[in-house]
């Protein structure tokens, strides 16, 4: 075995072609080099096939045994989609070796290389394959680490390998600079949501055909990421968010698993496959995208015999007009010019109908709609209604308060959400329970006797605190909507694709909610609407004012707590896929105004907060929950 000379730099140079180790393998090509060592392309003499081999350059007597120890947890791995490990061997001096079967065929990283950004549907296909050994890795508490485009190969008869991953047995974290996570780069606890991260960055890169940025380089600030539409306009807009998610800084805020990192790469309803009906070629290598081209009609060819059969229908035509005239000249009846050639026009008209055919239109297919899943009847006796999973345009660019800017696209999993505000009656279960403390107050602003009064069980519970809210949604076996969860659900219509300002469209009408009318105490109340009501309303008593989903008093009656802290800023650096808010802060968000509130304060996009202790007679809350 003879390396390139040089003394100082003879164990960081690959070995040549040619060369023979461990007196069986020959060297053919180099297909990889890291800080550790290198992997190559080999012919095994011995069983007379190809292999690869990865190698690591460390000779230490420690390191030979933690090295045998992970060979052997390789090579219990039986997946058709992993290269399977045969052999294992140590050379002194000079390192460790570890032999699996070479995987022909070519690379994610060569194809982009050659080709630029595929098609999307081609990535997806891939990935979604890619997804497949991962999630076996990871049923068996082992991780790859070093996911990127160059370690994921398509074979000639269209197969799709997982290959080169990490020896985590012997601390090795490899990562080419883009495609590790946060934890990953700062050598510190890695779980499967490190791989996840770099699955996303492979996503990111194949969209984009440009390796996003390092992540503990956005993690301090010192770069940012644009989304992947930002880069490449031509990315559909829930791939972007897909890729955005899976690179979260933060790993609980990645999806869960391979497997649903691979359901969330599939089309949201609604969206077409590409129909494909001969082979495609690479486009053309242009920066911005071309005008659309309009349709170019096709002149349609006149047959002999129809052309022979309209000379023939106008010469007669043209004889009657003449013998109508002559008829009809000087009689008492005489026709004006102008209907005479109306008649004339008619005929000829008439007479092209029936020569010339109409075409048939041709239906255009829908899809059969997908049932929407029933509500759901809590241990309570309310009811959570269905959200369906999808992006949507979170916050208000017009808005005075910019704590509501800027707008920015969001996309979310399916989820339910209570359909009216917690009333007392329901809370008053968990306080019965020993869950939950019972209000502050029991009393209203203009009710001695509220909560524990039968007469107004159907009333939302009021003075409870965040955590009050919390524990009881916890202990219905759901949770508080996060705030992008409660602003979808309050002004977003899936059907339409448009979401208003307030929950039944952009007009205010205070006719629809409970807010600061003629009984309203503040100096700002519209004394043009009555409701009858002083303070809180029955849940349920604004039908007219429901959002497109269906839910009661989105915008007035009480406010309602949610899930994250408040930051003014937060929406600037905010996640693209189910964002959960800031990490930490001292004031929880709450949302769509109370019977206390101007109109400007119940639209669905104005946000406010109250240290999470706080309690007051405008403020409850509605729980969420996550499909099981």
């Amino acid at each position: 075995m003879t390396r390139r000379k040089g003394k100082n730099l003879q164990r960081a140079m690959p070995l040549l072609p040619g060369e023979i180790l461990n007196k069986r393998y020959r060297i053919v090509s180099l297909l990889g080099r890291g800080p550790y060592g290198a992997t190559y392309r080999a012919y095994d003499n011995g069983a007379q096939q190809e292999v690869a081999i990865k190698e690591y350059l460390d000779p230490t007597v420690e390191t030979q045994r933690r090295f045998r120890e992970e060979a052997r947890r390789l090579s219990n791995y039986n997946h058709p989609q992993l290269p399977k490990f045969v052999d294992h061997f140590a050379l002194s001096d000079t390192g460790q070796y570890l032999v699996s079967h070479y995987i022909g065929g070519v690379d994610l990283q060569q194809l982009l290389d050659q080709f630029g950004p595929l098609p999307s549907d081609r990535i997806i296909e891939y990935l979604q394959e890619a997804c497949r050994p991962l999630s076996y890795l990871h049923e068996r508490n082992a991780l790859h680490l070093d996911i990127k485009p160059a370690n994921i190969r398509v074979t000639p008869t269209g197969e799709v390998f997982l290959v080169d991953s990490g020896l985590l047995g012997l601390g090795i974290r490899p990562h080419e600079a883009g495609y590790g996570s946060p934890e990953q780069q700062a050598q510190t606890e890695v779980t499967p949501a490190s791989d996840i991260y770099s699955m996303g960055a492979t996503l990111y890169t194949l969209l984009c055909a440009k390796v996003p940025p390092k992540a503990l380089s956005r993690e301090s600030g010192l770069e940012t990421m644009p989304a992947a539409r930002e880069v490449n306009p031509d990315v559909e807009p829930y791939l972007s968010l897909v890729a955005s998610r899976a690179m979260s800084l933060r790993p609980d805020a990645r999806y869960d698993s391979a497997k649903d990192f691979s359901t969330a790469l599939n089309r949201p309803a609604g969206f077409r496959e590409p129909q494909i009906n001969q082979p495609r070629r690479t486009p053309d290598n242009v920066n911005v995208a071309s005008p659309p081209r309009l349709p170019q009609s096709r002149r349609r060819q006149m047959e002999r015999r129809t052309i022979f059969g309209l000379l023939g229908l106008l010469l007669v035509i043209i004889l009657a007009g003449v013998g109508f005239g002559v008829l009809n000249f000087g009689g008492p009846d005489e026709v004006s010019d102008a209907a005479a050639t109306a008649t004339l026009q008619s005929a000829v008209v008439a007479a092209l109908t029936q020569i010339a055919p109409t075409a048939t239109p041709i239906p255009i297919p829908t899809d059969p709609p997908t049932p929407t899943p029933e509500p759901i009847i809590t241990d309570t006796g309310s009811r959570m209604l269905y959200v369906p999973a999808g992006i949507y345009s979170m916050g208000n660019d017009e808005s005075e308060d910019n704590d509501q800017k800027p707008a920015h696209l969001v996309r979310l999993d399916t989820y339910f959400i209570d359909e009216t505000e917690v009333t007392n009656g329901a809370y008053a279960q968990c306080v019965e329970a020993g869950v939950c403390d019972p209000p502050d107050s029991p009393n209203a602003t203009y009710h001695p006797a509220y909560y524990g009064d039968s007469t107004f069980d159907d009333y939302p519970v009021i003075f409870v605190s965040w955590y009050d809210a919390d524990i009881f949604c916890e202990w219905r076996g759901g949770r508080l909507p996060t705030e992008a969860e409660w602003e979808k659900a309050a002004g977003f219509d899936p059907v339409e694709g448009l979401k208003t300002l307030y929950p039944w469209g952009d007009a205010f009408d205070g006719t629809r909610l409970n807010f600061c009318d003629e009984n309203c105490p503040r100096d700002f109340r519209d004394a043009a609407v009555d409701d009858g009501y002083q303070d809180t309303a029955p849940v349920g008593s604004y039908s007219d004012g429901r959002s497109p989903l269906g839910l009661y008093e989105m915008s007035g009656n009480v406010m309602e707590w949610v899930n994250d802290w408040y930051n003014r800023r937060a929406y600037e650096d905010s996640v693209d896929t189910n964002p959960l808010g800031p990490l930490e802060g001292e004031f929880k968000v709450i949302r769509g105004g109370s019977w206390l509130s101007a109109q400007d304060e119940v639209t669905v996009t104005v946000r406010d907060s109250f240290d999470p202790l706080v309690t007051r007679a405008n403020l409850g809350f509605r729980c969420a929950m996550s499909p099981s």
